[in-house]
């Protein structure tokens, strides 16, 4: 699939060049070619009609200020979350670096091995659920490994010398951050609010919107990201040929 940014002239000929690309690998895969997470302003550069277009799963948009601060009483649970974290648990956040990988990588396999005996134990073992985390895992360890090439930035939370959790985002643009990775040991309470509040507080500070990306349609992810309060979802579409 191709991604943006792609540009915004010529943007006839761009996507035919797209397409054609895409299909010259994908045709003979059994592949279908698309342009994915395009923001819904780059549809009006072009005459849309001439594609599919698919809507997708939104972007949960927070501002930083509220990420950081949890003021007031909508965010008074995840006070007293971290809250907990840090009088029950001697841990240390730090910046993620080239030599925490090798840890953070068997972080990942534990994580992993973790969500796959919750959902043997819950009967939720469809071999697709069992799969996606494998996937998942591997992407998140791509991304540990390559987050110097990629130019992410990263923290990890270490318990007892231990690696225990880590989270891995970006600058997108002058006034947007994205969160791409969080991945946690559920053992401890209060450190996925802990780690995100401390991440966005000490990285991205300066920037005014946090994009925590979509929630697949999966229903706990949904509740999990409503319960920080976005400020505004932002619609994302797939073009197809037609």
């Amino acid at each position: 699939m191709m991604l943006p940014p792609l540009g915004k002239n010529n943007i006839y000929n761009t996507l035919n060049e797209c397409f054609s690309m895409m299909k010259e690998i994908n045709d003979t895969r059994g592949f279908e070619s698309y342009i994915n997470y395009v923001y819904e302003g780059f549809l009006e550069l072009f005459d849309n009609t001439s594609y599919r277009i698919v809507e997708g799963y939104p972007d949960y948009i927070y501002k930083t200020t509220d990420l950081i601060k949890l003021a007031g009483r909508k965010y008074e649970k995840k006070r007293n979350e971290i809250n907990f974290f840090k009088k029950h648990y001697d841990a240390s956040f730090e910046k993620f670096y080239p030599k925490h990988i090798a840890d953070a990588l068997l972080m990942i396999d534990q994580w992993k091995r973790g969500k796959i005996h919750e959902s043997n134990v819950s009967n939720h073992n469809e071999p697709h659920y069992q799969y996606s985390l494998i996937h998942e895992a591997e992407a998140a360890k791509c991304a540990i490994i390559f987050s110097e090439e990629m130019g992410l930035h990263g923290a990890i939370i270490a318990i007892n010398g231990q690696i225990e959790g880590i989270t891995l985002g970006e600058h997108i643009n002058c006034s947007t951050a994205s969160v791409l990775i969080e991945k946690t040991d559920n053992k401890f309470s209060g450190m996925p609010q802990f780690i995100y509040q401390q991440f966005c507080a000490s990285t991205f500070s300066d920037m005014e919107y946090i994009n925590a990306g979509e929630d697949w349609g999966i229903e706990g992810l949904r509740r999990a990201k409503m319960s920080y309060h976005p400020c505004f979802l932002a619609k994302k579409f797939t073009i197809y040929g037609k």
